[in-house]
């Protein structure tokens, strides 16, 4: 009667954490010579864990031989040091546990050490650990597997979270859930959202940590309307409370732009999380940002990212894609660099937003860097990725590597198959694109207009203009696509420099024909036209006032040089890059703001002077 009293008063202690009055009860039952009694002890144990006098709980059972034979006494400090997080201690009584010859081994010991050696990345313990679980017998318990895939998704071996996940003989939520979050963690979002997936084709329900982890991978993969999908089909079935879930969509809400949705699971919460406050801070910041730079306040912009967060990598994605946004390339590298060099590990949105920048900028070993960066991150797979590694490498003039990556591709879209046509015409290989434009209809990808803007511009720079003729023709026909101002533009350029002027609508490529042809009454024409059409084109002022000044006829010249000064025009100066020890530098025509402007100047004048004597 006096053992369940103490018991109950025990529980009681555990509850409130009340390290003294443990005390004054443990001392009763060593007055009471309880201190055998196994129930009494592991009780005692916990409430010393609970109240966080570690060294009190290890000593119950150290000073008491009579219990350290029972296996119940050596899971409860196991499970105390585990949750503890002293994971160094729960191995230590591991050790001790196998060493004692008259324990007898149950499953329940297994996760809590599973989870230490995973805890501390001890790789070599964790596989040994393994082996004596299957030694025995315990390796078909649900709870022990799915210690075991967490583990090894902890060393990050997804292919041994993978195996023991798939030699499990029967899985319960718990072994889904471990390796869903395995994939999530590694990176692999859409891995996790498969097996999320396949878990509800078995005919399991997801749980609180389930929906967790697929909404996490929703967020990771910005998948606004799997998202909502998840929201709706089970979130509102009972987990409207769940603050891990709700957490997880504030999360992914705000990451997609989607602030109204975010704000209103936010406000629906009844307790609030740190995870969700710093969501919706960061979603509103994002917001702000993107609105800057779309409305040109780039500054405020970057106002705003000097007071934020620094370690979060969405901050710095906004700023590159700002800045993609506006065209700011050197930007682009330059924040990327910084990124890196303040030790924010970039992700696939990274990726995906700073490549074009190299591509624009043609700085190939800058290209090649991030790709090797992209490999290290195992993100070489990735479908988006591979296709910007395409068009880097492709408009970077580096055709060879851009045909490795082609050819790795496990599924070429019309995209690529694009991509690799304008590579091959854009760099003087027109028969590879003409090859390539017909083994992609023998695949059975259709080109679309793209595609044929891609073969007739490769065919017009080889002079092909029969095939030009061809596929113009095509288009409509055969395909059924209507050609655009681009399509034209291209049969028009090709007869242009035939000096062939027919289909005058075309009005850019026939007035450039025209400025090359000294056509100043048609190109005159043209021009007022295509001002009517854009008011704000520099580059039309500029050619027609070329137009007029290798013809001589200075007042047309002066008037349009005044008629672009009223509203408000410049000509950009010319701009030329270099990259110099993996950095990009850029030079306008006469610049001077350069450090070294006087040193680049002499430089380019002795060139010249070289240039000169040799001719």
């Amino acid at each position: 009667m006096e053992s369940s009293k103490l018991l109950s008063l025990l529980r009681v202690c555990t509850s409130a954490k009340s390290l003294k009055q443990a005390k004054l009860l443990h001392r009763r039952i060593l007055a009471l010579c309880l201190q055998s009694d196994v129930v009494l002890c592991k009780s005692l144990i916990n409430v010393y864990f609970a109240c966080k006098d570690h060294s009190s709980a290890r000593l119950v059972s150290e000073d008491n031989i009579d219990v350290q034979s029972d296996v119940y006494i050596w899971n409860s400090l196991l499970s105390g040091y585990a949750k503890s997080s002293m994971f160094n201690e729960a191995l230590d009584v591991f050790r001790r546990l196998l060493n004692c010859p008259i324990c007898v081994a149950d499953s329940y010991k297994y996760p809590n050490v599973i989870k230490a050696c995973g805890a501390l990345g001890r790789e070599f313990h964790g596989r040994m650990i393994h082996r004596v679980v299957v030694k025995s017998g315990h390796v078909c318990d649900a709870v022990v597997a799915s210690s075991l895939v967490g583990m090894y998704a902890k060393f990050n071996l997804l292919g041994d979270s993978v195996q023991v996940f798939d030699e499990m003989p029967e899985r319960d939520v718990a072994c889904w859930n471990a390796v869903m979050s395995c994939f999530c963690q590694s990176g692999e979002a859409e891995k996790a959202m498969e097996f999320f997936d396949w878990m509800e084709r078995s005919g399991f329900e997801p749980n609180s940590v389930s929906l967790t982890v697929a909404v996490s991978a929703c967020s990771r993969l910005l998948c606004l309307e799997r998202g909502k999908e998840i929201h709706r089909k089970y979130v509102k079935r009972g987990f409207e409370s769940d603050e891990y879930v709700n957490s997880a969509l504030v999360d992914m809400y705000g990451k997609c732009g989607c602030l109204e949705m975010a704000r209103e699971v936010f406000e629906h919460m009844p307790r609030k999380s740190l995870v969700a406050w710093n969501s919706m801070i960061r979603g509103f910041v994002v917001k702000r940002r993107y609105l800057y730079f779309k409305c040109g306040e780039v500054k405020l912009a970057e106002t705003i990212f000097a007071k934020t967060q620094k370690d979060v990598v969405e901050s710095w994605n906004v700023m590159i894609s700002g800045y993609v946004s506006v065209g700011d390339w050197f930007k682009v590298i330059e924040v990327y660099d910084k990124m890196v060099s303040v030790g924010v590990k970039p992700d696939a949105v990274t990726f995906t937003s700073v490549l074009p920048a190299c591509s624009q900028l043609a700085v190939l070993e800058k290209g090649k860097r991030i790709h090797l960066s992209i490999s290290e991150s195992g993100l070489e797979t990735d479908e988006l990725l591979m296709g910007a590694l395409l068009d880097m490498y492709s408009k970077c003039g580096d055709v060879k590597e851009a045909s490795r990556i082609f050819k790795s591709m496990p599924e070429k879209d019309v995209v690529s198959w694009t991509v690799m046509i304008s590579a091959y015409g854009s760099h003087g290989q027109p028969r590879e694109a003409l090859h390539h434009f017909d083994e992609m209809q023998k695949f059975g990808v259709n080109p679309d207009s793209v595609t044929f803007l891609a073969i007739l511009s490769a065919c017009g720079h080889a002079g092909f203009i029969d095939e030009v003729i061809k596929f113009f023709n095509e288009m409509r026909s055969k395909y059924g696509i209507k050609p655009s101002v681009e399509h034209y533009s291209c049969l028009i350029d090709v007869l242009g420099r035939a000096e062939t002027r027919d289909n005058a609508e075309l009005l850019r490529t026939l007035f450039s024909a025209c400025c090359l042809h000294r056509d100043h009454s048609l190109g005159d024409r043209i021009a007022r036209l295509l001002l009517e059409r854009y008011p704000d084109d520099a580059s039309t002022y500029t050619s027609l006032f070329s137009l007029y000044a290798s013809g001589e006829s200075w007042d047309a010249a002066r008037e349009v040089k005044l008629k672009m000064k009223e509203v408000g025009l410049k000509k950009k100066p010319g701009c030329s890059w270099i990259e110099i020890n993996e950095q990009v530098c850029h030079f306008f025509a006469e610049d001077r703001s350069h450090l070294q402007a006087e040193n680049v100047y002499e430089c380019l004048s002795l060139l010249s002077g070289h240039i000169e004597a040799s001719q």
